[in-house]
């Protein structure tokens, strides 16, 4: 299922939402979160045309690892994915767990857990360091191949899309692990 990190501005973590985890967690359901490209309402990041390359990445972060901090938590049979290698989750995991008390709000694990919990599907423009980023905060079980269909394609071609992975210089059994492994097992294929 591809559910969108906000409604009209809404959180999809809101109580509104919640049947809809309820029977993904009951079927052992995939959720794809993807961002929504509304710039983060930012006149810095809309009136300069950056909604798609700053506004997105900016929306993993301040959605889905933040209010989504109890779905994962509360559906665990439910497999997460966040494309864009996470947006800045892979960079702020030590800070968030720094900064955000579990306490205050009444949180079941530090938000640095609650983001492993999650799948980070590639299609980062041949970002070497995007992906190492992602590799050394998550490690290669926790990433997908992955498009970025149709943006990407103004930019390069599929073959090109996964075969700059290779070049990145992570160990060949963790590209392997990337291209061949993850997406199956995430999907029972096989």
């Amino acid at each position: 299922m591809n559910l969108h990190i906000a409604v009209h501005d809404r959180s999809v973590a809101e109580d509104e939402f919640l049947p809809i985890y309820e029977e993904m967690n009951r079927r052992h359901g995939v959720i794809f979160y993807h961002p929504w490209g509304n710039g983060i309402c930012s006149p810095m990041i809309t009136d300069y045309g950056f909604s798609g390359a700053v506004g997105t990445r900016w929306r993993h972060g301040d959605r889905a690892a933040p209010h989504c901090q109890e779905i994962p938590s509360q559906f665990p049979s439910i497999t997460y994915i966040i494309p864009h290698l996470g947006g800045l989750i892979p960079m702020l995991l030590q800070r968030l767990d720094n900064q955000f008390s579990m306490r205050q709000r009444g949180l079941p694990e530090p938000p640095s857990v609650t983001a492993r919990r999650f799948l980070l599907r590639y299609g980062c423009h041949g970002s070497h360091a995007a992906l190492t980023c992602a590799w050394k905060a998550f490690g290669a079980e926790h990433i997908l191949p992955g498009s970025d269909f149709p943006v990407l394609l103004s930019y390069e071609t599929y073959e090109r899309t996964f075969s700059w992975l290779r070049e990145v210089g992570l160990p060949e059994a963790d590209v392997d692990q990337i291209l061949e492994r993850t997406a199956p097992s995430v999907l029972h294929i096989g």
